[in-house]
């Protein structure tokens, strides 16, 4: 890609689509971590953390690296407790039970690093969802279909996962993995992109 503005260091193509409907040149890397849970740790402070630990994991191992970075971390928060991947389609099966016609949080939070001014810049977004009432046979034909893989609370809502929901509160593509509207006038305060 020609002239990239700022890295996305995440292997998530969720965040790359939304990051592309920009408009402004952006490269993807890698960035392997492993996330250590803490315990009793709030929905909102682990997803924090781990964004900025991303951050600063990407930038400590590419020190020749000139180009902002961008991570984020997406979980869900039902009362507080953070629901993350279900490791299975039991435990997918379980939060499809507890969430089901109640309300969540999806929390996102992203950071942004620039390696040259030495600033770093991070927001969470919180977007409420609220699923549709328990239907047996219809939460197990969207079991069935596996997009609880790699799905923070075990659906995606950009695909088949919106007939689980009755209505959300707040920014849609947060809960697809990155609040747009933010991360965009983020980058805009910190870079010099020409508008239009």
């Amino acid at each position: 890609m020609n002239n990239p503005r700022f890295i996305l260091a995440s292997g998530s193509p969720r965040r790359k689509a939304l990051l592309e409907s920009l408009g402004i040149p952006f490269l993807v890397a890698a960035n392997p971590w492993d996330e250590v849970p803490v315990a009793k740790e709030s929905a909102k402070t682990q997803v924090s953390r781990l964004a900025r630990e991303k951050l600063k994991h990407y930038l400590s191992n590419h020190p020749e690296n000139t180009l902002p970075v961008l991570t984020a971390d997406t979980l869900l928060s039902f009362r507080g407790q953070a629901l993350n991947k279900p490791l299975n389609a039991a435990e997918a099966w379980q939060f499809y039970q507890i969430l089901a016609g109640r309300k969540h949080r999806v929390l996102t939070s992203f950071a942004w690093g620039d390696p040259l001014q030495g600033v770093i810049v991070q927001k969470t977004v919180s977007t409420s969802v609220e699923f549709v009432p328990w239907d047996k046979d219809l939460f197990q034909r969207y079991l069935d279909r596996n997009e609880w893989k790699d799905a923070a609370g075990g659906y995606k809502i950009q695909e088949t996962g919106t007939i689980l929901v009755r209505r959300i509160k707040g920014s849609w593509s947060n809960v697809v993995g990155l609040p747009i509207h933010e991360v965009y006038a983020t980058i805009m305060a910190t870079l010099r992109v020409p508008k239009g």
